[in-house]
């Protein structure tokens, strides 16, 4: 947190001059955001001048900017000891805290600050450190967290249908019934989650959550949706290195009418490669049974890897792509299942994420998936897919529990099929509400 923001809430420092240093020359640099130049300098003054709140403030900041934070977190104690009411000294001290992972320190800190009503981009700094205090004591104990969310919004497509009823079948053509082509429509959405987490040891957490999700269409209700999702799994931390597996169950419903159910286990390893980069790769299998269509039954397995970069310019923006290939597997070996369930595919994502306001950001990707079927259809069209997706998202932070999101997406799927292509694109506005 840059000590530039000011917090000048009751803070009035001494305008004497320090014996045998030059304040304005130690202000100039550490203003400047030379931190280094500002510490290297106070510490060829330091005997003379500890204990005076102006040079243990600014030495004590620059000392935790560049690393020194037990240097830097005695000398605010220092300040706070004569001046209690210096908040900016508290704020950067609650920074040292948590810098050496004294996080009910820093807490503490941090909530004194909040109540002296700082500006409101340093509201929004404080809570993003309290975030990270609560997740680093996901390892100590057991922590739980929560969301709902109500949209509402439009649907091009909402039966992923095609938009040209023209059929071939044994070298004939014919019509689709209306009712098989792509439906528009207005949908109210409602998601919400709950998950747990609790420590086994320092480095081993258990992790479980349920996540449920209802579509609602306005004029097509056989078309309604509901997507019961349960995970459970543990996390390991090790070095810089994070593995974690999960076991997934997700019953799927269409007019309240069960239609799919997905069980399997996910697998995760992810590494630091510095403070701004990340990369991981992933392995999945699940298997998927359709009701009263056994022979769509598939098991499927997933290979991946995925890069983050994070970058210190302006908007804050972060890179990730991620790339996948993935074999679906009938369990049925009949001709009819091979045409329509067995499949390689493989795929792709690339976006950025952006900090557009201490309120607000944006997400934008696109991604990319071709698939392949097993075997020539009764028509002897061997079906190959191209799916190409560009999706939009807005986050306005209204507070610390309730935000705003605005999301799109456009969506293409090209195929030698006709019955298989279609075009589809959603929007939705929608009111989250997150319990902190």
């Amino acid at each position: 947190m840059q000590q530039k923001i000011a917090l000048i809430l009751t803070v009035i420092y001494s305008s004497s001059s320090l014996a045998g240093i030059d304040i304005g020359r130690l202000k100039q640099l550490f203003d400047s955001g030379n931190s280094q130049a500002a510490y290297d300098y106070a510490l060829t003054e330091r005997s003379d001048n500890e204990g005076d709140p102006v040079f243990d403030y600014y030495y004590g900041t620059a000392a935790i900017d560049i690393g020194q934070s037990s240097e830097g977190v005695f000398a605010l104690e220092r300040v706070l000891v004569s001046q209690p009411n210096n908040h900016a000294a508290r704020l950067e001290l609650a920074r040292g805290y948590f810098i050496l992972q004294e996080y009910a320190r820093s807490r503490a800190e941090f909530d004194i600050v909040l109540k002296y009503n700082p500006p409101e981009s340093v509201r929004e700094k404080i809570y993003y450190y309290l975030d990270s205090i609560r997740l680093q004591e996901d390892r100590y104990q057991t922590t739980s967290t929560a969301y709902v969310e109500l949209g509402f919004g439009t649907d091009s497509n909402i039966n992923s249908g095609p938009s040209n009823p023209t059929i071939i079948f044994l070298g004939q053509t014919g019509q689709l019934n209306s009712a098989a082509l792509e439906q528009n429509d207005r949908v109210t959405r409602f998601r919400a989650n709950y998950g747990i987490s609790t420590p086994v040891t320092a480095k081993l957490s258990f992790n479980a959550s349920i996540n449920i999700s209802l579509n609602q269409n306005s004029d097509h209700s056989e078309l309604d949706t509901r997507t019961l999702t349960e995970s459970a799994g543990l996390r390991l931390l090790h070095a810089q290195d994070s593995y974690s597996i999960d076991l997934i169950a997700q019953q799927f419903a269409i007019d309240t009418k069960d239609y799919r159910q997905l069980t399997g286990i996910n697998t995760n390893l992810s590494r630091h490669l510095s403070q701004l980069s990340t990369i991981q790769a992933f392995l999945q299998f699940s298997r998927q049974a359709f009701n009263e269509q056994e022979v769509r039954n598939v098991d499927t397995s997933t290979l991946g890897i995925g890069f983050t970069r994070r970058f210190k310019t302006t908007l804050s923006p972060v890179l990730f792509a991620s790339t996948y290939i993935a074999q679906d597997n009938p369990e049925r070996s009949s001709d009819i299942a091979r045409q329509i369930a067995e499949r390689d595919y493989y795929g792709a994502r690339v976006g950025t994420m952006l900090s557009t306001s201490a309120r607000t950001s944006g997400q934008f990707s696109i991604n990319y998936q071709s698939s392949q079927y097993g075997l020539e259809d009764i028509n002897g069209i061997l079906r190959e897919d191209d799916l190409s997706s560009a999706e939009f998202n807005f986050t306005w932070l209204l507070s610390r529990n309730w935000s705003l999101l605005a999301d799109a997406s456009f969506i293409q799927n090209d195929s030698s099929n006709t019955l298989n292509a279609y075009d589809r694109k959603q929007f939705s506005v929608s009111l989250h509400y997150e319990m902190k």
